[in-house]
């Protein structure tokens, strides 16, 4: 009877504390919002990587976003420059942070700043045919008053990439001429 109570307890704990993602229709749906606003670019800084988060204080609404997801900052797949865009809107300051895992090409993007994170997670499905694009399942998740955050994000994305959430590209996260 207590192992029974026990499990009850933690399910409910964890179903409390881990924050769903959001479903891949709803992110869908976020990608293809309007309009794309004009963020001003200040430039390439250096930032915390993936695997660092949760050490310091100011990591925590990203570590936050990827337990939403599902996903472990440990795991020693994950690749990245170290590197953020600086980016600026509406006199708010946020960060454009992307990292992958080195074998099967899973990426996350995601837009921050010390209140508020937005996040895309792309999974990577194989291509069932030889010619066929690589199909995506999107995840997304939110922190804060997202939805400035998220704003930030599409537009970074749709004005500087060539990333599209319906299916991955090698080479997307450059922007084509």
């Amino acid at each position: 009877m207590n192992t029974v109570k026990i499990m009850i307890g933690a399910c409910i704990l964890l179903n409390s504390i881990n924050l769903h993602a959001e479903s891949a229709k709803e992110c869908m749906k976020y990608w293809d919002e309007k309009p794309v606003v004009s963020i001003k670019k200040m430039g390439e800084v250096e930032c915390e990587h993936i695997w660092d988060y949760g050490k310091s204080n100011t990591s925590q609404n990203r570590l936050k976003l990827l337990s939403q997801l599902s996903l472990k900052p440990k795991n020693n797949q994950w690749m990245s420059t170290g590197n953020c865009a600086k980016v600026t809107y509406n006199k708010n300051n946020y960060y454009i942070y992307r990292a992958y895992y080195k074998e099967d090409k899973d990426e996350i993007w995601i837009a921050y700043n010390d209140k508020n994170a937005f996040s895309y997670f792309r999974k990577v499905a194989t291509p069932q045919k030889e010619d066929e694009s690589s199909r995506v399942e999107l995840s997304c998740a939110k922190n804060g008053d997202y939805e400035e955050a998220k704003t930030v994000l599409n537009s970074y994305l749709k004005n500087n990439t060539s990333v599209n959430m319906s299916f991955y590209k090698v080479g997307d996260w450059y922007k084509e001429n």
